[in-house]
């Protein structure tokens, strides 16, 4: 009899080849580990699902807990969803949750994500004793911008009167000083935004990083092809960053900026923590980056160290007398708690990115914004016209001069050009993206200023996140907000019978926007 393929076994032994049952392929390794994450992850979503269905009954005085999303990863949570595509999944939970606050989960830590004003402005109010910043502020001036963690606690100690240096840049007089001497700045400097020049030594600095190129138009004339985004941001830093750091400081280090936007584009990484040796390009490019920036600002403070002794004799530094009144202010903090060199650099440095990095953006999607519409365009210059005057200085040379800007009138553009502050506040709107972040050091309620509105209840260990943006691209509070509509923020008023704008809920540059706009 020809022998089947279930007879091989001798006679009396078990069949060792009997196709496996399903019992035995449940057992399997290989299929049970992907059994049991898909276990796990139903689990997981179903119980997050029934917390956030039913949420606990409020408390004694009537606050909710805060809407937790349901999430499908234990510990990890939303995480996968953020790295995916973190605009619209935040958007979304936005429009399909109530009371303008949602909460999600981080690494097993609760993140209450809030976009309602109101509920923001409560947040940032409240005193750092329940809700804080500076746990935060802490770890990127260490893991970003090179803060010795050695020399945190003298940080803390310093905090309060650092802090105070600042009504030298947010108040009066000092905030009208320094936009007197950006204004000064730009006045001798506009002229030489684009020179036309095609040698890369004969260049500006702002010129070098933005390919520049001298090209023939249609109508057989030179002009300057150039990349904008470079050359308006550079162009903005080297305006303003003088009435910080003195002239001396990037007439010293030309090169300052490229690195500082490398460690920009690395920002994120570095805030992680990760070591350099990680093998990630943006993450090295920002560590070799930062560790250049701090030479530079170690150097520029061991100069004005020594200034202030009497005993800088370095021709490098013989301008250190015009570094701005806020770095100046800050030295004798230093001196008193101890800070190294170190320290004091790595402090000037989030200091000097703080300034530039949003900021100097920001005026080129301004510029950008406002030239795309070419009737918009003219209506700006029409504007500002009575303000703002450029002439063509008369020569006998070959090679004329560069045009000069005569005139800048900063009071007349604050409250006379309702057309540019309104770009300038769209532009805010949809050009920024930031959050502010704080975390909950003891429970406490969070209200907006209605006492009928819904309260919330925020617990010891939280965070809890402003995302501005949010509520800036919100369509129940704007109509079509993903437009960007140079009119939007202008509105006749009846008192004065002329056209006004009015900033709103936007502050971010202090109390006095006003002073801070023209700039661009």
């Amino acid at each position: 009899m020809a022998e089947t393929p279930f007879m091989t076994g001798a006679p009396g032994q078990p069949n060792m080849n009997l196709p496996p049952t399903w019992q035995d392929r449940l057992g399997s390794p290989y299929l049970l580990l992907p059994i049991t994450l898909l276990l796990l992850l139903l689990l997981t979503r179903t119980y997050t699902g029934l917390q956030a269905s039913n949420p606990p009954p409020p408390g004694p005085k009537g606050a909710h807990t805060v809407p937790a999303v349901p999430y499908w990863l234990p510990l990890i949570g939303h995480i996968p969803n953020m790295a995916y595509d973190a605009t619209n999944f935040v958007r979304n939970l936005r429009d399909t949750t109530s009371g303008g606050i949602f909460a999600l989960n981080f690494f097993g830590g609760r993140h209450n994500i809030i976009h309602s004003p109101s509920l923001a402005t409560a947040l940032l109010n409240q005193k750092p004793s329940i809700a804080t910043s500076e746990e935060v502020s802490r770890r990127l001036l260490n893991v970003v911008f090179g803060f010795p963690k050695s020399e945190l606690r003298k940080y803390d100690a310093a905090l309060p009167e650092l802090m105070a240096c600042y009504k030298y840049l947010l108040s009066e007089p000092g905030l009208t000083d320094m936009t007197q001497q950006t204004s000064e700045r730009l006045r001798g400097k506009a002229g030489e935004f684009v020179t036309g020049n095609e040698s890369l030594v004969d260049q500006m600095l702002w010129e070098r990083s933005s390919d520049v190129d001298v090209i023939m138009d249609k109508a057989g004339e030179e002009v300057v092809e150039a990349s904008l985004l470079p050359l308006v941001r550079d162009f903005a830093a080297h305006v303003t960053v003088p009435t910080l750091m003195g002239s001396d400081f990037l007439a010293n280090f030309p090169e300052f900026f490229e690195d500082l936007w490398t460690l920009d584009r690395g920002f994120l990484l570095l805030a992680t923590g990760l070591p350099r040796w990680i093998p990630v390009p943006a993450l090295t490019r920002a560590h070799i980056a930062r560790r250049r920036i701090l030479a530079a600002i170690y150097e520029f403070h061991d100069a004005l160290d020594k200034q202030m002794d009497g005993k800088n004799h370095d021709p490098k530094w013989s301008g250190v007398d015009d570094v701005g009144a806020l770095v100046k202010a800050r030295e004798p903090v230093y001196r008193k708690h101890g800070f190294s060199i170190q320290a004091r650099a790595a402090t000037e440095h989030s200091l000097l990115w703080a300034a530039n990095a949003n900021s100097d953006t920001l005026i080129f999607w301004m510029i950008n914004r406002i030239c795309a519409d070419k009737a918009l365009l003219e209506m700006v210059r029409e504007e500002i016209a009575p303000y703002v005057k450029v002439v063509q200085p008369k020569s006998d040379l070959p090679i004329a001069e560069a045009p000069r800007l005569e005139t800048f009138d900063i009071d007349g553009l604050c409250n006379n050009c309702p057309l540019l502050k309104s770009c300038y506040i769209e532009c805010l709107r949809l050009d920024t993206s930031s959050w502010s972040l704080k975390v909950v050091k003891q429970d406490f309620v969070l209200q907006g200023r209605d006492k009928a509105a819904q309260s919330w209840q925020l617990r010891t260990g939280d965070y809890a996140h402003v995302a501005h943006d949010l509520h800036n691209t919100d369509p129940a509070c704007f109509a079509d907000p993903d437009v960007w509509r140079p009119d939007r923020h202008m509105k006749f008023d009846e008192d004065t019978k002329r056209q006004v704008t009015d900033l709103g809920s936007f502050r971010p540059y202090g109390k006095d926007n006003n002073k801070v706009f023209v700039m661009v």
